[in-house]
């Protein structure tokens, strides 16, 4: 499984990719809602000259990241399936998300509670939206989401979901499997988007919206799957670049219908640069070696992943609001805290998540236990 070495470290790349547009470029270019979402001031002042550095036209760190990974869940997920039974898939699969999540979400509703008291502010969410979040259901609830970025676990939960109600043909290798799902999904995103099956596909909060956008890049991870099936010998090189240029007429048409049409292009193409360097490095896979760096942020992002938007935003209004530091150094200091805290759920959260997955697949399998190549899809929305 070293062929699986670039995945590992691009969910590292892509957790950078998401921090730095959360962290530079939507901390100063909406301020406004960034101080409502934390309870906190508005940090006055020009924007620094780094974010014109991450913030082009054309191109958007956030989307790509989300591209990344949703391509690394549909490359590695399927694996999964050779080690479990149906119900243990499931349950391993859902062990991946819902502790760490839980200690992360606890986390950055402490420190929200904490800004509204420090800024004497009004705490503005009640229990049912927080349990709602916990539960990753707030998408289904017309609830917000509370860190800005659980709708992509929303989304990786309905492609478990998916994975596992097409196991016996995921595991054969099934393009036609694979391709049916994508056209049925696109279907699926323009009903919703266009408001044929209820809902108001115009509202953020609405199921509508939410089905709409969610399928709509279920159609995205199906690429994974096909370099799946390419990697297990499943499927040719040919066959990978037919189902490919398939599934991403399937997604462009998806967009296109979708609730999510008024972002169609300039959002979407960020997912065909995700693709095309996830694709530039499978070519390459058995060259690319360990990397202690890219390693270790691999390691990390998923918890690092989770807390860094809100815990980082109020770090980074502590030192700037309240202590009058320049933003460089405040926003050196908040990274290295966010990494401490996420290495620290690390090793005392998401390693005990891991092992019990082993040892659900080592009952299946009578042997000593499995390996996680990678943590669940985590992004920022488009």
């Amino acid at each position: 499984m070293n062929r699986l070495v670039f995945a590992n470290q691009l969910r590292g790349l892509a957790a950078l990719s998401v921090a730095c547009s959360h962290l530079v470029a939507v901390f100063w270019l909406m301020r406004d809602f960034v101080g409502l979402a934390t309870f906190s001031p508005v940090q006055a002042g020009p924007a620094p000259s780094l974010v014109g550095l991450v913030s082009f036209t054309w191109f958007n760190l956030g989307p790509f990241g989300v591209g990344l990974f949703f391509l690394i869940s549909g490359l590695v997920v399927p694996i999964s399936l050779e080690k479990h039974m149906p119900g243990s898939f499931t349950l391993a699969r859902l062990l991946r998300i819902y502790p760490t999540y839980a200690a992360a979400l606890g986390l950055q509703l402490a420190a929200l509670y904490a800004a509204s008291l420090y800024w004497d502010r009004p705490f503005a969410y009640g229990a049912w939206t927080m349990l709602s979040n916990a539960l990753l259901i707030n998408d289904l609830v017309g609830q917000p989401s509370l860190d800005l970025v659980n709708w992509t676990l929303c989304v990786e939960l309905k492609f478990y979901l998916l994975i596992a109600l097409l196991a016996r043909q995921i595991r054969a290798g099934s393009v036609a499997t694979v391709l049916g799902a994508g056209a049925a999904l696109c279907a699926v995103s323009a009903l919703f988007g266009n408001g044929w099956l209820g809902g108001t596909p115009t509202d953020p909060l609405s199921h509508a919206y939410t089905l709409s956008a969610e399928t709509l890049f279920l159609v995205f991870m199906l690429i994974g799957v096909l370099f799946n099936f390419h990697l297990r010998g499943l499927l040719g090189t040919a066959g990978l670049a037919a189902g490919i240029g398939a599934l991403l007429g399937l997604f462009a048409l998806a967009w296109q219908a979708s609730a999510l049409r008024a972002q169609f292009p300039i959002v979407t193409v960020n997912y065909l640069y995700a693709l095309g360097l996830f694709a530039l490095l499978y070519a390459l896979r058995r060259r690319v070696r360990a990397n202690p760096a890219l390693d270790l942020m691999a390691a990390v992002s998923f918890p690092f992943y989770l807390i860094h938007s809100m815990l980082g935003y109020f770090i980074l209004k502590l030192l700037i609001v309240s202590g009058g530091m320049g933003y460089p150094a405040a926003l050196a200091i908040t990274l290295a805290l966010l990494l401490l805290v996420a290495w620290g759920l690390h090793v005392t959260v998401e390693q005990a998540t891991i092992r019990m997955g082993r040892r659900l697949a080592a009952r299946k399998n009578g042997i000593a236990g499995d390996h996680e190549y990678v943590t669940p899809s985590v992004s920022i929305k488009a």
